[in-house]
């Protein structure tokens, strides 16, 4: 499946449950899901045939911090249909709260747990969502836009 095919057929299944749909220069097909659509989305991508994304390749977080907001972003790989597929869902960054996708895809445990440990976005629902780089007791979030180094960090000579 090309590119073009994929986001017409994501229009057709999806239309009213996402915020937008687009092909980058790069031909990179990405949605961006509602709220409220976002695990119907991902266990339709992930289980129907025509589809098919059962790879997760990563999972991950951008801070928009002028927009007081942060991305969450799947890329998802179908071997079957040999395409690439980017899934984003904007949250609230001054309380960042997303549906874990663990359940559809067990790489998401791992990714899902280092953006809670960097960025500060809860996932619910996640079976053991705890700090997996930083100190459990470390309240800051690294790489979020406004991080400021207050001597914990150690440094090297």
């Amino acid at each position: 499946m090309n590119c073009e095919d994929l986001k017409n057929k994501l229009e057709m299944d999806f239309k009213e449950q996402v915020h937008s749909l687009n092909i980058t220069p790069q031909k990179e097909v990405i949605l961006t899901a509602r709220d409220e659509n976002y695990l119907d989305i991902c266990q339709s991508l992930f289980s129907k045939p025509e589809y098919d994304f059962k790879h997760l390749s990563c999972l991950t977080a951008v801070d928009y911090i002028k927009e007081n907001k942060i991305t969450v972003v799947c890329h998802l790989w179908s071997y079957s249909q040999k395409c690439q597929l980017t899934v984003k869902l904007e949250t609230n960054r001054e309380q960042p709260r997303v549906p874990t996708v663990e359940k559809i895809w067990k790489s998401a445990n791992w990714f899902e747990r280092e953006v809670f440990d960097l960025y500060g976005v809860i996932f619910e629902g996640h079976s053991d969502l705890r700090r997996i780089m930083m100190p459990d007791d470390y309240k800051k979030f690294p790489l979020r836009k406004d991080f400021a180094d207050d001597g914990f960090i150690v440094k090297p000579n």
